[in-house]
């Protein structure tokens, strides 16, 4: 392999590391926060909520 090859990979590497680490700590956050803000975060989905229908008397 060439230098140039070996600093390509080391890129791809590192970019795949860097990606790898804020996926991980993504998740981490989403766990503390528990689950009232299920909305927010990395894969997550809000509960369908039923409408409220306002009924005139």
């Amino acid at each position: 392999m060439t230098s140039d090859m070996i600093e390509i990979w080391t890129g791809i590497l590192g970019l795949a590391y860097l990606a790898a680490a804020g996926l991980y700590f993504e998740m981490l956050s989403a766990g503390k926060r528990g689950r009232a803000s299920a909305g927010y975060g990395f894969g997550h989905h809000t509960r369908p909520h039923p409408v409220r229908i306002r009924r005139s008397r």
